[in-house]
């Protein structure tokens, strides 16, 4: 049976760190993806392994700590394994190409933080011809002020390898507080998040409008980017007025306090899942875009998914181009 192309090939995700691992292993992706654990802690990668497909230790297994030199150390000696697991996985999915490579990173801790630079400058000279997509966690408050200053200081660091996707874990627990903010609930509400991304652009059937590399590549031009999603039981739901009054209640978002656009906003929204789509609908969005000048208009260009046997139909909306504000986050001064 030949395989079918798609949209872009996406074969596997990674996560760094214990934070990252336990996301990972929430995300509903399906058995076409290999999700890979990557950690210098032996013990909490015991924790997911059944839950992930690979898990990769790095250094002596006993974790990095909260210093982010020896994340960065024993992801250096890891380096070489995390390549073989590489080769087997495109060996194993008959891929020759690898377009994207999404990973799930949790700042603010040793390995996590560490292990994100040493992999970021290796992936930058390794896959020049792939579009990096880190998918970067940012701490709680409670966590402490050492650990939010570590996070937003590594954050800094890795937008000169790459455009950093931003997911803070304090806006998901407000957002979604009436649901139940538990740990494992935001886990489990960014991982599904990650997982739809990751499928839309891994589509290979019933797409209607479709992007191209190049296309997606116009959009990581900056140093930070936000994803936010919408989940609806069709597309009938799919309105402006519905997105709009869930925009603040259902939306993953990252406060405009701690980052600020660099210059117009480049924008990039996904519809996938159960249809008919509705022209209409479609067109009233996109007007409802076209009118606001802080987006770079020449730049969107949506990707339509129409899935004959989806039960329910995601709206993924990413824009990209924002800088840290300043040198102090909104959670206070560190």
């Amino acid at each position: 049976m030949p395989i079918k192309k798609k949209l872009f090939n996406a074969p596997f995700v990674l996560s760094l760190g214990s934070g990252a691992g336990k996301i990972l292993s929430e995300v509903p992706l399906s058995d076409k993806y290999y999700k890979v654990a990557i950690n210098s802690s032996s013990k909490d990668l015991q924790l997911i392994e059944s839950k992930v497909d690979i898990t990769l230790k790095c250094g002596d297994g006993k974790g990095s700590g909260m210093s982010p030199i020896k994340g960065y150390e024993d992801m250096r000696l890891g380096m070489r394994d995390l390549g073989k697991v590489i080769q087997e996985i495109k060996d194993e999915t008959k891929t020759d190409e690898i377009d994207l490579i999404p990973l799930i990173i949790s700042l603010g801790h040793g390995f996590g933080t560490g292990s994100s630079e040493a992999i970021l400058e290796t992936f930058e000279k390794t896959y020049k011809d792939t579009i990096i997509l880190p998918f970067v966690i940012t701490p709680f408050t409670w966590e402490g002020a050492d650990v939010v200053k570590r996070a937003y200081t590594k954050l800094e660091k890795l937008t000169e390898f790459c455009t950093c996707i931003i997911i803070s874990n304090e806006e998901v627990g407000k957002i979604y507080s009436d649901i139940g903010s538990s740990y494992d609930r935001i886990n489990a509400v960014v991982g599904e998040l990650i997982s739809d991304f990751i499928e839309a652009m891994s589509a290979t059937d019933g797409i209607i409008q479709t992007v191209d590399k190049s296309d997606f590549a116009k959009l990581f031009t900056g140093r930070i980017a936000t994803l936010r999603g919408l989940r609806f039981k069709s597309a009938d739901e799919i309105t402006l007025k519905n997105i709009k009054n869930n925009m603040e209640q259902r939306f993953l978002k990252t406060q405009l306090k701690t980052f600020k656009p660099q210059t117009k906003l480049k924008l990039f929204y996904a519809i996938d899942g159960k249809g008919p789509f509705q022209p209409d609908k479609l067109l009233e969005l996109q007007e409802f875009i076209a009118s606001k000048d802080y987006f770079d208009t020449s730049t969107i260009k949506p990707l339509l998914i129409e899935r004959k046997r989806a039960k329910h139909t995601n709206f993924l909306w990413l824009e990209s181009g924002f800088k840290l504000a300043c040198d102090k986050n909104i959670y206070g001064i560190y």
